[in-house]
């Protein structure tokens, strides 16, 4: 296997050559080119030890969320491109009792690597565990929770916090009320996100005159996230900015605005493909965040196959080169912003404005 990885990475870096770098900047475009539609699950042997060949199996927070099928596709890609079958299975809903199910089922399939995107900071630890005994490696991806080997982090808690901090700032011109519009409460990501927003407003203080009202949840769903982003609007006059940190969120209340030709901001992370018409000079949101979540699958591939070849154990300070040519290293948990597991950071929060928001849309 790691023959057959080391001449694959060779191929890539003499084709590419120069897209292979340590990390990608923040000052430049993502690099990865998504796949044009979203990833369909497929549906594995009946007993895949008997397939001759290596399956990883992806467990996304939700169905129907077009940002975890961007994911779901750099996955799928990844395991292509090493003879890796694929397996994508969605939870009926948010809860950990649905991903749970679903893990408990692909244990049983005996497949050799899972990756999820955790719906609860400690509810699957111990599923985990039973997949681990098993000799099944467990990666997390998105959002994190205890018992994974490797947690991989989509950007650092305290790069996707500054930019959010200084877009409310821009946004209320140093002064004034805002609030956060979350997905779930037990998000470990979006809370993650959240407590390092507390901690570098209260470190600084440019941040003294912003008043942060309340955070609220709208669940990573459409309509619950515009309804709470309606009750923002009513239930504090005097606000400037909805931060949400969740592409849902995000586009929710862009919607929420605009159709009450409100004069409030919105900032926050979110799907430029999604965001046509809210982004840019003369609008709700003259830019947003984000990165290329067909990214995180491609490395989150790229990290089960390090994990299962014994390039890495998950130990703080390994380094590894994935497929893509680009070396990673594994750098320390933060448990104190919900970070459980040793991480790879895929790289930098990217700038989406009025100057490359078509551009991008057409991408993802």
């Amino acid at each position: 296997m790691k023959k057959r990885i080391a001449l694959m990475m060779a191929f890539v870096m003499v084709m590419g050559f120069t897209a292979c770098s340590g990390k990608t900047p923040s000052a430049e475009q993502p690099e990865s080119a998504p796949a044009e539609a979203p990833a369909e699950a497929e549906a594995p042997a009946e007993d895949t030890e008997s397939s001759g060949g290596l399956t990883f199996a992806i467990v996304p927070k939700q169905a129907g969320n077009e940002y975890h099928e961007v994911i779901a596709n750099g996955f799928n890609d990844a395991c292509k491109e090493l003879g890796v079958t694929p397996i994508v299975q969605y939870p009926e809903d948010t809860s950990a009792e649905a991903q749970i199910t679903v893990i408990n089922n692909l244990i049983a399939q005996k497949v050799d690597a899972i990756a999820i995107g955790a719906n609860d900071a400690e509810a699957l630890e111990g599923t985990i565990k039973t997949a681990k005994d098993q000799g099944i490696v467990v990666v997390t991806f998105d959002s994190d929770t205890k018992g994974s080997q490797v947690f991989v982090n989509q950007t650092a808690n305290d790069a996707l916090a500054q930019v959010l901090v200084d877009s409310v700032l821009d946004m209320t011109d140093g002064e004034g009320q805002f609030a956060v519009l979350s997905a779930t409460s037990t998000a470990t990501n979006q809370n993650a996100w959240i407590a390092a927003m507390e901690k570098l407003i209260a470190s600084d203080d440019k941040y003294s005159k912003l008043e942060w009202v309340t955070t609220v949840y709208g669940d990573d769903e459409d309509q619950k996230s515009y309804d709470e982003a309606e009750s923002l609007m009513t239930n504090y006059p005097d606000l400037k900015v909805i931060c949400s940190p969740t592409c849902v969120g995000y586009v929710a209340a862009c919607k929420a605005v605009t159709n009450a030709g409100s004069d409030i901001k919105v900032a926050g992370v979110g799907m430029p493909s999604w965001s046509l018409g809210y982004v840019g000079e003369g609008t709700c949101s003259e830019y947003m965040y984000l990165w290329n979540p067909i990214e995180i699958g491609n490395l989150t591939v790229y990290t089960m196959q390090a994990l299962l070849d014994g390039d890495i154990t998950g130990a703080e300070g390994e380094t590894y080169t994935a497929a893509n040519g680009k070396e990673y290293t594994i750098v320390a948990p933060d448990e104190s912003v919900g970070i459980y597991s040793t991480q790879v950071i895929v790289g930098d929060p990217f700038r989406f404005d009025g100057s490359n928001i078509e551009e991008w849309a057409a991408k993802f």
